[in-house]
């Protein structure tokens, strides 16, 4: 199993740490536009927790309090199109106090929600099948899950995968041991609080071209990667994209992208995703990437979300919104304004944006 703390991957994670928000210092205070829809708008496409729940892990002494917050996507030419997050948490996962588990589904194309929604719907008994099929073995249970959930929704007759699909953020707590299944470009983090300090730290990489290791396994698996104006032709081509992993801003709005050759589609933002049958001809696929971590007592919160969260804000700027509150329910839905707010100061819409939030407490007790 992938652990993130490991040797081969301290070089990303630093990367990462010390970002700020995107183009933070181009924010302004206001903007002469009004806001597009009015608080009640907004409530009304907000589905959140009513209140934050705890939940204790088993004897460990380790007690979560959770919430999340999702809010509907802003479209201008499509007023009407659903939230195609998908979201669930489960404590005592398998009737197992010590055992917590979260998702967070982000679906895309015609039929995005409706694989995201049979992810949501079907994971926690999928997982719990292989857990009891391959005993001793989590990583080969975790990891055929989403391979599992893949091949069920090409074969699902009532939703079209062709051109869509979805990501997936999960986190399985056992004890206090977390492991994160990554497919697509949700995100995992975990905020330390040391010496005053907190520090967020990725539990997840995001799974798009602008990797290089993942541009390599697209290529030889016969896709193309690069951008819409790279494929017009009315940029040169090139593949300097550097380490993005989108904390970056790309500033001229053009990622590069997975295509089939001699097509105009799929034109992937991601490289690996549940669903999206066409793609995966050319390498787009459903392998999870995954991550172990042993608590400590200075984790002090976790966080899953989907890319709405993360488009214009960076791990550490979700970390600092939400040591602000004593609550992860008001941590929350200050995140999700957040994310709101700067759509809109760089964009006319906005995606749909969701987020679980779990603070950690441990007793005395706690066995770590």
């Amino acid at each position: 199993m992938k652990d993130m703390f490991s040797e081969s991957c301290t070089a990303i994670l630093d990367a990462v740490q010390l970002c700020t928000t995107k183009l933070a210092h181009m924010v302004q205070e206001s903007d002469d536009k009004p806001p597009p829809l009015t608080e009640e708008e907004i409530e009304e496409r907000t589905n959140a927790s009513s209140s934050e729940e705890r939940h204790e892990l088993g004897t460990t002494g380790i007690t979560l309090r959770y919430a999340f917050v999702s809010q509907r996507g802003y479209y201008p030419d499509e007023p009407e199109k659903p939230n195609q997050d998908a979201w669930f948490i489960e404590p005592a996962f398998q009737g197992k106090p010590d055992q917590f588990l979260m998702g967070i589904f982000d679906g895309h194309g015609k039929c995005g929600h409706d694989v995201a929604e049979f992810v949501r719907d079907n994971l926690s008994t999928t997982l719990s099948q292989l857990i009891d099929r391959y005993p001793g073995d989590f990583s080969k249970a975790y990891t055929n899950t989403f391979l599992a959930l893949n091949q069920r929704v090409h074969v699902n007759k009532d939703i079209d995968d062709s051109n869509s699909g979805t990501t997936a953020i999960c986190m399985i707590f056992r004890g206090s041991k977390i492991h994160v299944a990554n497919i697509g470009d949700s995100r995992a983090i975990v905020c330390e609080s040391k010496d005053g300090r907190n520090r967020a730290f990725s539990l997840s990489i995001d799974q798009t071209p602008y990797r290089p290791d993942e541009r390599a396994r697209i290529r030889k698996a016969g896709g193309l990667v690069m951008s819409y104006k790279q494929l017009t032709g009315d940029l040169p081509m090139h593949d300097d994209w550097g380490l993005n992993l989108n904390e970056e801003v790309d500033a001229s709005g053009d990622p590069p992208r997975v295509w089939a050759e001699g097509s105009h589609s799929p034109g992937c933002a991601f490289t690996r995703s549940i669903g999206d049958a066409s793609a995966e001809e050319i390498g787009v696929n459903a392998e999870c990437e995954m991550v172990d971590k042993e608590l400590t007592r200075e984790d002090k919160m976790l966080v899953i979300a989907s890319d709405g969260v993360w488009e214009f804000l960076t791990n550490e700027a979700v970390v600092d919104i939400i040591a602000a509150f004593d609550s992860p329910l008001d941590a929350s839905r200050a995140v999700v304004a957040e994310a709101y707010r700067l759509w809109l100061h760089y964009d006319v819409r906005t995606d749909d944006i969701t987020i679980a939030v779990a603070f950690i407490e441990y007793s005395e007790r706690a066995l770590v």
